[in-house]
């Protein structure tokens, strides 16, 4: 990944998950932190960066993050029966975060260096049933994950999805995120998946 342009300051919401570019995230607001940070990029049809926690908290304080996450953008939101603001947020284009500022209310607020992404990879065919185990976890998590059912299967596509919805460890997750060839991180899911097995077909 290369940059391409820097000079934006945007939210930065900690989480313990990895989002990569197209990916799904459901969110429950209820930090009022949070609430301004969603007011604000509604308000401006802004982004806000979402990283993956390295330290700290995920709720109330102030947690480090990783130093790579990816800009998110709010395609859905409803006021919940139990009161917390419910969204639904997209994957939009991978950053490095700069300089983080806490805010009055602990609101985090990043500079972020957006990162180019790298032209998709097809998904190889000794690797197919990868893609047939993404299928069987859509359907297994529903709504919205099954916006996924019909994607294309590239290699991108494919693994990131997988370490999005499979239950890895956040540094795990976090290192997967930064490999920049999507092939060589599809096989390593293989390998995790299969330890010591043939990648090309389950066991």
């Amino acid at each position: 990944m290369t940059a391409e342009r820097a000079g934006d300051r945007v939210a930065l919401f900690p989480l313990n998950v990895v989002l990569f570019p197209g990916g799904l995230l459901p969110l429950r607001i209820f930090e009022p932190r949070y609430q301004r940070m969603v007011s604000e990029c509604l308000r401006a049809d802004q982004p806000f960066a979402v990283a993956a926690i390295v330290d700290g908290p995920e709720a109330g304080g102030t947690a480090s993050t990783a130093t790579t996450g990816t800009l998110a953008h709010i395609i859905d939101w409803e006021q919940r029966d139990d009161g917390l603001l419910g969204l639904l947020c997209e994957g939009g284009q991978r950053c490095q975060l700069g300089r983080v500022d806490v805010e009055h209310d602990q609101l985090l607020r990043a500079e972020v260096l957006r990162l180019a992404e790298p032209d998709p990879l097809p998904l190889p065919p000794d690797l197919v049933w990868l893609n047939d185990l993404l299928g069987e976890l859509i359907e297994r998590l529903g709504t919205p994950y099954d916006r996924f059912a019909n994607a294309e299967p590239s290699a991108d596509h494919v693994g990131a999805r997988l370490v999005e919805l499979l239950p890895l460890p956040i540094e795990l997750r976090q290192a997967l995120f930064d490999m920049s060839d999507s092939v060589a991180r599809l096989r390593r899911l293989a390998g995790l998946i299969q330890p010591g097995g043939d990648e090309s077909a389950p066991t």
